[in-house]
């Protein structure tokens, strides 16, 4: 045999095997090392993923439960406005009707004590707004009545053991307090 078909020394062989076999378990271990580290890794990124996730829904919750206690105490506030202006609405209404009750307007024959309050009222007359007079008779009983008298400026008559008041004309009559 020559030279060049001549087969190697075992030991060259040997060694080669060696040198692949240390290079295979460089390899290996290498793979395995960035494998754990990969995995490390994931699971780090997992852990801070589950506790960000943790922090955000309590976060959220923080800020729900901000928002009812503001939103609680912004309709108590509204409640206790709403009964403030309920009240002085029904005092406005009382008043109103307390002022409706004092006040005659139109034309006609009130029944003291029943169309309109015994006492005194008065009148500051329409002022020649109208040009007509105004007119009142008190009927002492459904029967008797005193005579029509005419007017045009302040009027105050006591109407309190009188049957009726008959009036008419512009004038507007306010019960005096």
């Amino acid at each position: 045999m020559n030279d060049g078909q001549l087969p190697e020394p075992p030991a060259k062989r040997r060694r080669a095997r060696t040198i692949l076999a240390v290079a295979a378990a460089v390899v290996v271990v290498a793979l395995a090392s960035i494998a754990t580290i990969a995995l490390l890794r994931n699971a780090t990124l997992s852990s801070q993923v589950t506790a960000a996730n943790a922090r955000a829904a309590n976060a959220a919750k923080v800020a729900q439960a901000a928002a009812q206690k503001d939103y609680a105490a912004r309709n108590a506030a509204l409640d206790r406005e709403a009964a403030t202006l309920n009240r002085k609405s029904q005092i406005i209404a009382a008043q109103i009707g307390e002022l409706k009750a004092n006040t005659i307007r139109a034309a006609g024959t009130y029944l003291v004590g029943h169309d309109i309050k015994s006492g005194i009222w008065h009148t500051v007359g329409d002022g020649h707004a109208s040009g007509d007079l105004c007119r009142y008779v008190v009927h002492s009983s459904p029967s008797k009545f005193g005579p029509g008298i005419y007017f045009d400026g302040p009027e105050t008559l006591d109407v309190s053991g009188a049957y009726a008041l008959e009036i008419s004309g512009q004038c507007t009559w306010m019960r005096e307090p």
